[in-house]
């Protein structure tokens, strides 16, 4: 009798181990942005420092990704302002997501102003903002990025798209 319920025991324990771990499957296959983590590879990173750009950012799978130069001193904070074209992109700010903390306006007219406040421990070699958007990826870009440093001064920073589609001037 007490083998029996043992048996019993460890098949109930079976079912409900493997309900649960299809259960997380199911989640990370229609959630595959949680694990979603957007890096740098090193010809990116060479690109950036042999361009002499504080920032780069790059638009693909549906997202602005913005980077930090390895060169660039951890501000206070950085405000970027993200360009677009409001008929053809749809931006996504309740999904806005990086290092550190940040904060958004509603967008103005063709602009969307984001404050990031990147914190100490940045790791540079992965994107500071990750913005969601939907629909042309050639009509959105980062157009303007100024930092706030330690003396509370602000300096306008130099950007660059790693996109073969749009380049900016220093």
């Amino acid at each position: 009798m007490s083998k029996l319920f043992w048996s019993r025991k460890q098949n109930i324990t079976i079912i409900v181990a493997g309900a649960f771990v299809a259960l997380g499957l199911f989640y990370v296959t229609k959630n595959p942005d949680f694990f979603m983590a957007s890096v740098l590879s090193l010809q990116e990173k060479a690109f950036i420092t042999n361009k002499w750009r504080d920032i780069a950012y790059k638009t693909s799978s549906w997202y602005v990704d913005i980077f930090m130069a390895n060169e660039l001193k951890t501000p206070i904070s950085i405000q970027f302002t993200v360009s677009f074209n409001k008929d053809s992109v749809t931006i996504d700010p309740e999904h806005l997501s990086g290092q550190g903390t940040r904060t958004y306006s509603n967008p103005v007219a063709n602009d969307f102003i984001i404050e990031s406040i990147p914190g100490k421990n940045v790791d540079k070699s992965q994107s500071i903002i990750l913005l969601p958007f939907t629909g042309e990826i050639r009509d959105i870009l980062l157009s303007d990025a100024v930092v706030k440093l330690s003396d509370w001064t602000e300096q306008n920073l130099s950007i660059w798209s790693l996109n073969e589609m749009t380049s900016h001037g220093k």
